[in-house]
């Protein structure tokens, strides 16, 4: 869970899975890494990751029971 300040400058909990949606609609003014407070809009957030459209060229190496690319 990630501690948040809302817009109405409240603080919550959310799922870290939910952070990238709350920050792209613009329902937060900042969010609390591991060390400080990030704050939307004006420290570096990290990128938005899309699908590749072209082939998977990453080499896949599987052996006793985990995968590694």
């Amino acid at each position: 869970m990630i501690r948040v300040l809302r817009k109405n400058f409240k603080e919550a909990l959310v799922d870290e899975l939910l952070l990238d949606s709350l920050i792209d609609s613009n329902r937060l003014i900042a969010f609390n890494r591991s060390d400080r407070w990030a704050v939307v809009g004006k420290d570096a957030l990290r990128e938005q990751h899309t699908l590749y459209p072209g082939a998977e060229r990453r080499r896949i190496i599987c052996g006793n029971g985990f995968f590694m690319k």
